[in-house]
């Protein structure tokens, strides 16, 4: 079976990060850049002569498009072939046609919005409905994408984390640090309502927040020593801020699969997070909690600084259920899925 994949990766993920990683561990698969030699200018042209109401359609999918296009002309249709979109919130639209003239050519995509959001941003569905299959990252996306797109093949197969990259460490961690990572999708009131009736009644707690500098005006905290915002920082940074925290505090308004928790749990940090959306099948078996109102996360959040045994026994149960979601088994997952499609 030949594997084509229309590759994309969000700004904000970090190298490590983000489901554009799956790719690494999909053997012999063929990837779609975008890279061709049409003007930027004719494509951003193109771009713009497609309803947005369908999903994201700019010069960069006109790229993909014509690439794939190209990819397929050369394809031998005595194959079974799969073009995988990474994300089907953008891109998908004229090739889809194609597989009229190929009975051996299959399209799905993977989704990662949830269902509210989705509904806002995708107003056409004719291209998505003729997709052979969707993957959810989310199990709160399934029945929705199967109703909403009226499609058979419709699979639930959880993000994948790295979890060479993303492990713990041996080191001391700090005590009581607290760590919250990402803009996405983030709570932010119930984190400047929580944060400073925490750290008022834990003189020693502190906290580190990783965001993109444009989303800094999002924390409305006092300044205080023991709240530190960074931006910009490596991959191993991250990774460090990750290993040496307390826990995850990560108040989220919805969510399908959030890296910040896989990364977490890789990195055996627990995760106080919401109970919103696909959080609870990625919390399922421990490392985490799932939490419904502000009292519960500031009275959880109070007694896991003072319980450094308690974190420790959380931190082994969060570094298990990372491994469930190593790329190596959910790339073997969406293989399987493929095979069912075609």
């Amino acid at each position: 079976m030949k594997k084509i994949i229309v590759h994309h990766r969000s700004q904000h993920h970090a190298g490590y990060s983000g489901y554009a990683r799956l790719i690494n561990f999909l053997e012999q698969s063929d990837v779609i850049h975008g890279e061709t030699k049409l003007p930027y200018r004719f494509a951003k042209w193109l771009g713009e002569m497609s309803t947005t109401k369908a999903g994201l359609y700019d010069s960069q999918s006109v790229q993909k498009e014509l690439e794939l296009f190209f990819h397929l002309k050369k394809s031998s249709r005595k194959e079974k072939t799969i073009v995988h979109y990474l994300n089907g919130e953008r891109d998908i639209r004229y090739l889809l046609k194609y597989k009229k003239e190929n009975k051996q050519l299959k399209f799905c995509a993977t989704f990662h919005k949830p269902p509210e959001v989705l509904r806002k941003i995708i107003k056409e569905t004719s291209y998505l409905k003729k997709l052979d299959g969707v993957i959810c990252v989310g199990q709160n996306q399934v029945d929705f994408l199967r109703n909403w797109l009226d499609l058979e093949h419709v699979s639930y197969i959880p993000h994948g984390v790295d979890t060479r990259f993303f492990h713990p460490s041996n080191k001391e961690k700090h005590s009581k640090n607290m760590l919250f990572v990402g803009q996405h999708l983030r709570d932010f009131e119930m984190l400047n309502t929580t944060l400073p009736i925490i750290l008022a009644k834990d003189k020693n707690a502190s906290i580190d927040i990783i965001l993109k500098k444009e989303y800094k005006e999002k924390i409305k905290l006092p300044n205080s020593n023991r709240i530190n915002i960074h931006s910009g920082i490596s991959d191993n940074q991250l990774k460090t801020f990750y290993q040496k925290a307390t826990f995850l505090y990560l108040p989220l308004l919805d969510s399908t699969a959030c890296n910040s928790i896989l990364e977490a749990l890789a990195c055996g940090l627990p995760v106080l997070t919401s109970s919103v959306g696909g959080n609870q099948a990625y919390l399922n078996s421990g490392g985490g909690f799932l939490l419904s109102d502000k009292d519960e996360f500031i009275q959880l959040a109070l007694e896991l600084l003072e319980d450094s045994d308690r974190c420790n026994l959380l931190s082994k149960e969060a570094r298990l259920q990372a491994l469930k979601y190593d790329w190596k088994n959910i790339a073997a997952d969406i293989i399987s899925f493929y095979k069912k499609i075609t």
